[in-house]
Formats: C-alpha cells, sequence, structure tokens
C-alpha cells in the first residue's frame, strides 16, 4: 500500500507541489514570455493544448454544473437559519425580501451570461473581464473571486464541524476540537476533488437533492397544519409577501442581507472548459441556479414565518438553536429536527466541493495563463484535474480555518463568510462594468435595440450592486467585528491592484501576452458569431 502511493502520477504530485517554489515561471518576465508565444504557436498550429495542461473536456453536463452553482449557495443548509436572521431585519417581509433579492440578483448574473455567451474557461472572471478590459483587469478580478472562493471554503469548514459536533459530541463546542472535524471534513473533500471532476459534481447534486428532500418534507407538513396557528390551507396569510408593516429602507437592507445567500453562483463558469457545450449550458446554469435558490430561499421564509406565532419569535428562536430544526421537532416527530440538521451538513459538504472547485480552477487559469507559477496549470496524467493548484487552495483554507483555532466553529464561519462576502460583491461590480463595455465595443451585427436592452439590463445590475456595497460599507457598521471584516477585504483588494500594477511595471510583455483562455473551441457550435474555424476566443477579442 505504500509503495503504491508513490508510483509515477502520484509522486509526480508531490513534485510538482515542491517546483511551485523553484517553477521557470518566476524567471524574468522576458524569457517566460517567449516560451510562452513558441508555446501558443506551436499549440495553434497543431490545433491542440499542451500535453499536461488541459482539463476533461465534456465531462460535466447540465445537472452537474447546476449542482455547482446550486450547491455553492448550499440552500438547504442557509435555510436552516437564514429566514430567522432575516426576520430580525424586516420583520414578517423576510419572504418579500429574499424574493426581491432573488430578482435583483438576476440583474447581476446577466453580466455574466452575457460572457459565459461568448466564451468559455476555467478562468471564469479572469478571462472574461480580462477580454474586455485587459489582463491586468481581469487579474485582479480573478483575484478577488479566488479570495472569496478561499474565504467560502474556510468557512464552511468551519460551519459543517459545527454541525457535525452537534450531532455527535455537542460537549466539544466550548473547545478546540472542533478544528478537528474541521480538518476531516478538509480531507475527504480534497480527496475527491482530486479525481474526477464528474465525480466531485455528482457528489454535489445528490447530496444537496438529499438535503432538499428532506427540507420540503417540513415546509410540506408545516404548510398542511396551516402553520403556528393552524390556518385553514385556503387562509394562510399572504401577509409576508407585502410591505404593509416594513419600512422600504428595512426591506433594502434586507435584500443586501439576501444577497449572502444567493452570491456563489457565477461558480458554473469555472466548469466552462469541462463542461458539455458550455456556451449554451453555463449561461443555463446560472440562471437556473439562482432562480431554484431564491425560490426555495423565499418559499422556506415563508415556511419558518407562518410556524412561529411572530416575526420576533422567529427572529428570537435563532439565539437558542436552528430554528428549522426546532419546527421539524414541533410539526412532525420529536427527533426530526436531528434529521434536518443532518441534512444541512449534507449541504454544506457540497458547497465545500464546490467552493474547492471553484478556486482550484481559478488558481489553474492563472498559472497556466502565464501570470502565476507555471506548475498550477499542470493536471493530472490520468484524472485531468488541475492537482497543483488544488494543492494550493487545500493548503490556504485548512490555514485559514486553522487561524482561528481560539472562535468558536460558528464565530469562524461568520468571520470567513463576511468577509467573502464582502469581495465578491466587488468582484461582481468588476464584471458588470466589464460586461457593459463589452457590449457597446463590441455591436458586431446585432441591432440597436438589442444593444441597448443589454446595455439596459447590465445597468440596472450595476446600479444594484452599487446600492449593495454603497449599504455594506456606509454608514460603517456598528462594532469591531464588522470594521476588521472591511479593513481585511480592502487590503486584500488593494493587493490584487498591486499585484497587476507591479506586472504593468516589471514585465509589461508578460501581462500583455498573457493567456486567459489556453484551449481552443473545438466544435463548430461552439464558436461565437463571426469566429473562424482557426480563431481561438482570445483571438477574437483581439
Amino acid at each position: 500500500m505504500v509503495a503504491g502511493s508513490f508510483r509515477g502520477t502520484d509522486a509526480a504530485d508531490v513534485v510538482d507541489i515542491v517546483g511551485a517554489l523553484t517553477d521557470g515561471a518566476m524567471l524574468p518576465g522576458g524569457q517566460v514570455c517567449h516560451r510562452l508565444m513558441i508555446e501558443k504557436t506551436a499549440v495553434r498550429a497543431a490545433g491542440r493544448e499542451p500535453a499536461g495542461h488541459s482539463l476533461r473536456r465534456g465531462s460535466v453536463a447540465f445537472l452537474g454544473t447546476v449542482g455547482s452553482a446550486v450547491g455553492i449557495q448550499a440552500p438547504s443548509a442557509g435555510v436552516s437559519f437564514l429566514p430567522a436572521l432575516m426576520a430580525g431585519i424586516v420583520g414578517v417581509a423576510g419572504p418579500f425580501a429574499f424574493g426581491s433579492a432573488m430578482i435583483v440578483m438576476l440583474f447581476v448574473a446577466y453580466a455574466f451570461v452575457v460572457f459565459a455567451r461568448e466564451f468559455a474557461s476555467a478562468g471564469s472572471v479572469y478571462a472574461f473581464n480580462g477580454t474586455a478590459l485587459g489582463p491586468g483587469y481581469g487579474l485582479v478580478s480573478a483575484w478577488l473571486l479566488l479570495f472569496t472562493y478561499l474565504a467560502f471554503a474556510a468557512s464552511v469548514f468551519a460551519s459543517n464541524a459545527n454541525g457535525l459536533v452537534t450531532l455527535v459530541a455537542p460537549g466539544l463546542l466550548g473547545t478546540h476540537l472542533w478544528l478537528v472535524f474541521a480538518a476531516a471534513l478538509w480531507l475527504v473533500t480534497i480527496v475527491l476533488t482530486r479525481y474526477s471532476i464528474r465525480v466531485s459534481t455528482a457528489v454535489i447534486v445528490i447530496v444537496e437533492a438529499v438535503a432538499l428532500l428532506l427540507v420540503a418534507v417540513v415546509a410540506v407538513v408545516v404548510i398542511a397544519r396551516g402553520g403556528y396557528h393552524g390556518t385553514a390551507l385556503g387562509r394562510l396569510s399572504m401577509r409576508p409577501f407585502s410591505l404593509d408593516a416594513v419600512p422600504v429602507g428595512m426591506v433594502g437592507l434586507g435584500i443586501v442581507f439576501a444577497f449572502t445567500g444567493f452570491s456563489g453562483f457565477e461558480v458554473a463558469a469555472t466548469l466552462g472548459e469541462e463542461s458539455r457545450v458550455p456556451r449554451r449550458i453555463i449561461p443555463a446554469s446560472m440562471v437556473t441556479a439562482l432562480v431554484v435558490s431564491g425560490l426555495i430561499y423565499t418559499g422556506m421564509s415563508y415556511v419558518e414565518t407562518i410556524a412561529y406565532p411572530s416575526a420576533q419569535a422567529l427572529a428570537a428562536a435563532a439565539d437558542h438553536g436552528v430554528p428549522l430544526a426546532s419546527i421539524a421537532d414541533m410539526f412532525l416527530t420529536p427527533g426530526f429536527g436531528t434529521v434536518i440538521t443532518v441534512a444541512a451538513v449534507t449541504s454544506g459538504f457540497g458547497a465545500q466541493l464546490a467552493t474547492v472547485n471553484g478556486a482550484t480552477r481559478l488558481l489553474f487559469a492563472i498559472g497556466r495563463s502565464g501570470l502565476g507559477p507555471r506548475v498550477l496549470g499542470r493536471v493530472h496524467p490520468r484524472h485531468r484535474t488541475p492537482t497543483v493548484a488544488l494543492a494550493v487552495t487545500a493548503v490556504v483554507s485548512l490555514v485559514a480555518v486553522g487561524a482561528l483555532w481560539f472562535r468558536s466553529p460558528l464565530d469562524a464561519f461568520a468571520d470567513l463568510a463576511t468577509y467573502g462576502a464582502d469581495l465578491i460583491i466587488v468582484a461582481y461590480l468588476a464584471t458588470l462594468i466589464a460586461a457593459l463595455v463589452w457590449t457597446v465595443r463590441h455591436r458586431g451585427a446585432r441591432g440597436r435595440r438589442v444593444v441597448l436592452g443589454r446595455a439596459a439590463l447590465l445597468t440596472v445590475g450595476l446600479a444594484a450592486i452599487v446600492y449593495v456595497i454603497k449599504a455594506t460599507i456606509w454608514p460603517l457598521p456598528a462594532g469591531t467585528a464588522p470594521r476588521l471584516y472591511l479593513l481585511a477585504a480592502g487590503m486584500t483588494i488593494a493587493a490584487g491592484i498591486a499585484v497587476a500594477a507591479g506586472f504593468r511595471l516589471v514585465a509589461p510583455t508578460r501581462l500583455r501576452s498573457a493567456d486567459l483562455f489556453g484551449v481552443r473551441v473545438p466544435a463548430e457550435a461552439e464558436r461565437s458569431p463571426g469566429q473562424s474555424p482557426e480563431q481561438t476566443p482570445a483571438e477574437v477579442a483581439r
């Protein structure tokens, strides 16, 4: 067994990880650029990708990409407590706030749809925004999304550790041993993502489907029994979907809060090179995932609102346990709440896989392009997964969890998730700007009405995300912790800008020659309008 673990492919992985520190990509820009230019010319002439630098194409179907986008949002886990927190903000209008946030987020998602219809790349915003406004802009965008995924991955390790400890050893919650559970979850996640993207996306779909089924059972029973007041089905209150009891400004804050539940849908774009017919599947997957998660949050917010005597009681329930688990115990049978807790952990495990997959593929794309260590762009010879990028993702996410050893698992989750949420809204802003510029510059044969219509949709999304950012940073949130999250996010943004500026000053040729895609479009059906059989997406953009 021990000897078997050091066969060629596995030993090569260890060498690659060590080699990341000394790879030739760290040599002066001119040498690397010259090498990359030769490689790109040879690749395009041969009509294939560099050996060891291509992911497995066509391995993920529509269900897998939707599952990843839904999985990272983890609605089955989120609805166990987010509706209660929403009730503390907007009272009885929680369902209205979630539904409104879904609609607003669809305008934001349109920016990703615009790009995903044109290009397929594991780099997601790195390729999208870089094509529209230059590699430096794309690098900063990818930097933001990368740290978002790393923070989200670490946060769900902590959250799921909390769930496991609650289930098997509640007495450990007051100790630091929750880190052992987080490490165990981390190990299982890394093992699964190392093998096949088909396997990891299948696991995401299965675990989220099982969790949603259990949550649906609770919803059906609560509605059938008429909620807390036992009202007949035809007389259930529709007040949670109205604004008659809540100021519009408070609903706006609720919509901002709901964004934390919907963010992450764009992770489907990182599967662009591994999806079947990506220009059709990826846009549809992102929209489908948003609608599915939005309807789940809206519907379950309604269920939890009517299951308690008042919105105040629902909000207070979050201080004494898991509200949805308590509802399950009350309306079904004592002990079913434990089943719901298991469902939440199961859903969170899917989120672990999705976030790690997303971070890994962003790192892979940056390394492959030449703006990061080239070793990051290598893939496993058999599984065709980016094992070196995965190793880096694994180490960073584990260190991020371990750095919060002195916090409770839920506090660690809140720290990491809030920091990630502060970053992702800026990444959304960057993508909306890039999509708007791309739409106006590349009008092509599209009619004026089409261009104006697309620009109008993107402008609505831009206005929405600007409002969300404004509400997040001003007025400054009360308390030291939220301000520290904003400071950490601000430092991360500044670091990303500094890295891009460093390339522009020190190695401008390397920056300009960065290959944002690294792959050819193999099928006629996958070409953009006006793209010849010999052109790559990057060449079309240039």
